[in-house]
């Protein structure tokens, strides 16, 4: 508990040095409408731009010029509901405070086996604050009740959650259910950032992270980000719910924590690296109620080595994210992920069920073919069995029964292809992706499913990826949207798409589309 005390002692000395000198540093909208853009503008030879932390703030773009004409005017703009200054000492603190309506209205319809029409909506609430310079906050509240094409519902079905959003409850209107995300962020200078919040983060160059991910649902969250010359660094605290069999769901639920560290760094003009550690805990288990352990709030020390220390079977992780502009137009990106592994077992080749690892390996191409705004993604990723598994689920490297990385959790080869379009507020995607998994079946563990328990695995040898019920997926999405209101984040929305899912004998082929007007607060995320 000293120990603890002395942290947080340190961390609110830093925060209330030069409160004068920070500047607003608002969090964008996570969506690819917004990244995408902005990655063609910045991540060229030479750029200081860190692509792989997310979420980007307004002072990290400030230099793209597709942000200073389509979001910044709008988003520092007079239109509040709210806008005085305070004076103190002779010193000017502008306030500013909005709050908006902010909501979705979908339609669409489903061929196929399952033909039907499905509707999604929603309704809430947006409260955002300035305070001078230093403070900024951004709340949004929404409840939706929503139906789906059949292959979300069933998901929704088996897993009990809406994907990204948390619990769905069954109404005869198809699924209800809430979203609140949000955050205070404070910035008491040029080169750091604390931000207390409930969301999402990520950490990759990909459209996939195989280390932390946007696609599971939000979470509570302590951030401090430190920014200087080349180096980014990102202390990520957080607690998150596991709700894996947990009987009173969503009521209750059993809480688990983690730490993470991500540090980027830019090398010279063409090459990042990214270091990535994690470590995921039970609040309480058959022992003791240990909540958050003050061991793991040290923002610099190598998690792996404190956990051995402690003597503890807490989850651990470790990963690269490695980034090579060859030109301005060219990025080449992958990423490495540990779980466990001998070394000895991976030169014998035995296929040794500890060998734990993920692969990302991907390429970019920015204004691909001399055309203006045009970025083409290729992405293959491959994660063996049983990674980010663990003895309970509680351990899992997951939240609120979604992984927090990959969402098909593991045992996968998957390649991507994305063809992005932006000019100004106008964005249009064209998606495919083809994964091969190998499932489960009953109650024996073939490795896909994280929340499985690794005892539960049929051998110690011999396991591959792929191993288990064969499973094909191959999705294709065109996606069109416009911008209405920057400052609101209103876009006009429409989708044309195609499922195909062939589980053993088994085939699920579906055409759906879609179109409406939503608040652009997440990331959807299907194809998985």
């Amino acid at each position: 508990m000293r120990r603890l005390k002395k942290y947080l002692i340190v961390i609110f000395v830093v925060m209330g040095i030069s409160p004068l000198i920070g500047q607003n540093r608002m969090y964008l909208p996570f969506q690819r409408q917004t990244n995408i853009p902005l990655q063609n503008n910045l991540d060229t030879l030479g750029s200081n731009f860190h692509p792989d932390i997310y979420p980007y703030q307004t002072q990290d773009v400030d230099s793209s010029q597709w942000f200073r004409q389509v979001y910044k005017s709008e988003f520092f703009s007079d239109k509040f509901l709210l806008d005085l200054t305070l004076n103190k000492k002779s010193e000017e603190y502008p306030l500013k405070l909005s709050v908006s309506p902010i909501g979705e209205f979908l339609t669409g319809f489903e061929s196929g086996r399952d033909a039907k029409t499905f509707m999604q909506t929603g309704f809430g609430l947006n409260f955002s604050a300035m305070l001078g310079k230093t403070l900024d906050v951004n709340i949004n509240w929404m409840e939706s009740h929503s139906s789906f094409p059949s292959f979300v519902e069933s998901f929704i079905f088996n897993q009990k959650v809406v994907p990204g959003q948390g619990w769905g409850s069954p109404t005869d209107r198809g699924y209800y259910y809430k979203n609140s995300n949000g955050y205070i962020s404070y910035s008491p200078g040029k080169y750091f950032n604390f931000t207390v919040g409930r969301g999402k983060n990520k950490f990759g160059d990909g459209y996939r992270s195989l280390l932390l991910s946007d696609a599971g649902n939000n979470y509570n969250y302590f951030r401090i980000v430190t920014n200087i010359w080349k180096f980014k660094y990102v202390n990520l605290y957080a607690q998150m719910d596991d709700i894996y069999n947990v009987p009173g769901a969503p009521g209750l639920t059993n809480k688990k924590y983690s730490t993470a560290h991500y540090l980027s760094i830019n090398i010279k003009r063409r090459w990042s690296i990214g270091l990535f550690e994690s470590i995921q805990w039970m609040g309480q288990d058959s022992v003791v109620d240990r909540g958050f352990d003050p061991y793991y709030l040290n923002p610099i020390i190598f998690l792996r080595p404190v956990e051995f220390s402690l003597g503890s079977a807490d989850n651990a992780l470790m990963g690269l994210n490695v980034g090579f502009k060859a030109t301005n137009e060219i990025k080449l990106y992958g990423q490495l992920l540990l779980d466990e592994f001998l070394l000895s077992e991976i030169r014998a080749g035995n296929g040794w069920w500890g060998n734990k690892y993920g692969t990302q390996i991907g390429v970019k191409y920015y204004n691909a073919f001399h055309v203006d705004r045009l970025t083409l993604q290729a992405e293959f990723n491959r994660v063996r069995p049983y990674t980010y598994s663990h003895r309970s689920a509680g351990q899992a490297y997951g939240n609120y029964n979604q992984p927090l990385a990959h969402p098909s959790g593991a045992n996968f080869n998957e390649g991507v292809f994305i063809a992005s379009y932006f000019v100004n507020k106008f964005y249009v995607e064209l998606k495919s992706t083809y994964l091969m998994q190998g499932v489960d079946v009953d109650s024996v563990s073939y490795g896909a499913n994280i929340f499985k328990s690794y005892d539960q695995r049929p051998d110690d040898y011999g396991n591959e990826v792929g191993q288990g019920v064969k499973r094909t997926l191959t999705t294709f999405n065109l996606k069109a949207s416009y911008l209405l209101s920057a400052k609101a984040n209103i876009r006009v929305e429409a989708n044309l798409s195609g499922y195909n899912e062939v589980v053993g004998s088994k085939e699920n082929n579906i055409f759906w589309a879609r179109i409406g007007i939503r608040t652009g607060i997440f990331n959807e995320n299907w194809d998985f």
